[in-house]
């Protein structure tokens, strides 16, 4: 009986052992996903810049002011102050907006794919309306409600899908990552009203008025 026990086990054993090299050997390869690196550190700047790349809304074409804010799709006080900003464009439509990207990976694991994702909705004319989303669903935010907004919005998905797995935005956040990086940026978000810069939340009330004060002072 004991070395009827004894065969039994081993019989076990060994299956098991096969079955876990066949369950091993029938997983997909996943490739790592990729997270900003520091390239060369850049000399220390004052002032950000804005190019074609960057995405911009409100006056798109000779603004009496650029307001430039980098943010974290994840970061609370961006989400609030993303909503002053469209109070302060429906208050002052001359002004400008331009969002950069400061993805803090340490704390927020999911910023840099959400911006990714927003950049492959920019790539069909969409990324403010993908950047309101983003905010909008911010507490459910996961890698699986990306194509989700996609569709939601209206975007080609199989275009945008391709463009996110294949990470074909990333320079983009990237680039905007290590102008933060020149910019001694300490924290999201952060607004440049020229070459004064505003660190954290500010109410929407405080905005509109520091914009006022900048274009009075513009027309003496």
């Amino acid at each position: 009986m004991r070395h009827r026990w004894l065969t039994l086990f081993s019989i076990f054993f060994v299956t098991g052992i096969v079955f876990f090299f066949f369950w091993i050997s029938i997983q997909p390869i996943r490739s790592p996903k990729k997270k900003i690196t520091s390239s060369e550190p850049m000399e220390t700047v004052s002032t950000p810049t804005v190019t074609f790349v960057n995405p911009k809304k409100g006056a798109l074409t000779d603004p009496k002011l650029t307001i430039i804010e980098f943010g974290d799709f994840q970061c609370e006080p961006c989400r609030d102050v993303a909503e002053s900003l469209d109070v302060l464009l429906r208050t002052i439509p001359d002004v400008q907006v331009v969002w950069k990207d400061a993805p803090n990976e340490s704390l927020h694991p999911l910023s840099t794919p959400a911006a990714i994702a927003a950049h492959c909705a920019g790539e069909q004319g969409k990324f403010w309306e993908y950047h309101d989303q983003l905010f909008g669903q911010q507490v459910l935010l996961n890698e699986t409600l990306f194509p989700q907004i996609a569709k939601d919005i209206g975007l080609d998905s199989s275009r945008f899908q391709s463009c996110y797995d294949n990470r074909d935005t990333l320079p983009l956040v990237k680039k905007d990552f290590e102008e933060a990086k020149a910019l001694s940026l300490s924290a999201t978000p952060t607004i440049f009203l020229k070459e004064e810069r505003l660190v954290g939340f500010i109410t929407v009330e405080e905005l509109i008025g520091r914009v006022r004060e900048i274009l009075a002072a513009q027309t003496k």
